[in-house]
C-alpha cells in the first residue's frame, strides 16, 4: 500500500540507486560522443535501458508518489549546476509529467505503469537535446564546444531538432529501448533480487 510521505529510509534508497543510474550515464553520455549518431538518436535509450534495474529497484522498495519526480529533479539540479540553467525548468515540466503518470495506488509495483513512467522519463531526456537549440542556441553553442563538444555533433543535433522525422526516429528508438530495459530489469528483480530478499 502507498503511503503518502517519503521516510529517510525511503530517502537513501532512492538516493543510492539514483548515484548509480547517473554515474551510468554520465559514463554512456562520455562513452558516446565520440560517436555523434549514437550520441544523439541512442544516448537517452541506452541510458534509460541500462539503467531501469536502479529505478525499478527504487521504484518496488519505496512505492510512494513522488519518486519519479524526485528522480528527474536531481537531473534538473544536476543540469543546472553544469550551467545549463535554462534547462531546469524544462525538466521541472518533465518530472511534474512523470509522476502524474505515476498516480493511483501501487503504481510503483506495477510493471506496465512503471515502463510508462519510465519511458516517458526516456522521451523527456531524448527531446531535451532540442531546448538548447529553441531557447539559447548561440549561449549553447559556445559552451558545448568549450566542453568538448565536436562541431560536427553541434551541427548534427541542430539538425535533428530541426527535422520532425529525425525527431520521431529517435523517440522511437529512446521509448523502444525505455521499455525493454524495464522489462529485463522485472525479469532480473524477480530471478534475484526477490529471492536475495533485497525486495519485499
Amino acid at each position: 500500500m502507498v503511503k503518502e510521505k517519503l521516510s529517510v529510509k525511503d530517502l537513501v534508497t532512492a538516493a543510492v540507486m539514483m548515484a548509480l543510474f547517473y554515474a551510468i550515464a554520465f559514463t554512456i553520455g562520455m562513452g558516446t560522443v565520440a560517436v555523434p549518431i549514437i550520441y544523439l538518436y541512442g544516448t537517452a535509450g541506452i541510458e534509460m535501458f541500462l539503467g531501469a534495474i536502479f529505478y525499478l529497484v527504487a521504484a518496488n522498495r519505496v512505492n510512494k508518489h513522488g519518486l519519479l519526480f524526485l528522480w528527474v529533479m536531481i537531473y534538473a539540479i544536476i543540469t543546472g549546476a553544469m550551467g545549463y540553467m535554462f534547462m531546469v525548468p524544462y525538466f521541472v515540466v518533465v518530472a511534474v509529467i512523470c509522476e502524474l503518470v505515476m498516480i493511483g495506488k501501487d503504481a510503483y509495483q506495477k510493471p506496465i505503469r512503471n515502463m510508462i513512467g519510465w519511458s516517458i522519463y526516456g522521451i523527456g531526456m531524448f527531446w531535451g537535446i532540442g531546448v538548447p537549440c529553441y531557447v539559447a542556441w548561440e549561449s549553447y553553442q559556445k559552451q558545448a564546444l568549450a566542453s568538448g563538444f565536436a562541431d560536427v555533433t553541434v551541427k548534427l543535433q541542430y539538425e535533428m531538432v530541426s527535422s520532425p522525422m529525425l525527431m520521431l526516429v529517435g523517440t522511437v528508438v529512446t521509448v523502444i529501448l525505455s521499455a525493454v530495459g524495464v522489462m529485463a530489469a522485472q525479469k532480473i528483480l524477480k530471478k534475484h533480487f526477490e529471492k536475495a530478499g533485497i525486495l519485499k
